[in-house]
């Protein structure tokens, strides 16, 4: 099986974002638990955001908490659904490749630090919004663009529902 030159750049784009995704959600927990102790908080802007370091043993924004054991299951069966995702739809679109790495690159930095320790490090903190890190950021924003994409590749231009 010939793969494209395309192919090639798109599996490349997808595989970069989610080791620079799954890099600096590492870098960025390693350097909290050094650097600010466990339940202290740094205001970064007044009354608005802050850096603030908890330990979180459930999902993202401290959703089913001490579910360490089942999210392990669910982010295995997450991974593996990006791949099959990517696999199958077959879509040329960098934008859906950068996605799918920010989904990837999310899911692997917070997988990581269930099976090896246990938890997660939570540190950013916007005011009236559950704490949260890289990892969940860059998940929830792949999923966003993600869908926009789905969204766009179902409903063609002329608004008829793709079959």
């Amino acid at each position: 099986m010939k793969i494209s030159n395309n192919n090639k750049l798109l599996n490349t784009v997808f595989v970069l974002v989610a080791v620079i995704v799954l890099a600096a959600d590492q870098y960025t927990k390693y350097w909290i638990k050094i650097n600010l102790p466990t339940s202290s908080s740094i205001e970064v802007v007044p009354n608005f955001f802050y850096i603030t370091h908890i330990k979180n043993t459930g999902a993202a924004f401290g959703l089913f908490p001490n579910g360490t054991q089942v999210l392990i299951i669910i982010s295995i069966i997450a991974i593996l659904l990006i791949i099959v995702i990517k696999i199958i739809l077959k879509i040329k679109s960098y934008f859906f490749n950068i996605a799918l790495g920010l989904i990837m690159g999310g899911a692997l930095g917070n997988l990581v630090d269930r099976y090896f320790i246990g938890e997660v490090t939570d540190f950013l903190y916007i005011v009236y919004w559950p704490i949260f890190n890289i990892a969940d950021s860059s998940a929830v924003v792949g999923f966003a663009i993600m869908v926009i994409i789905l969204f766009k590749e179902f409903f063609k231009k002329d608004g008829a529902v793709k079959q």
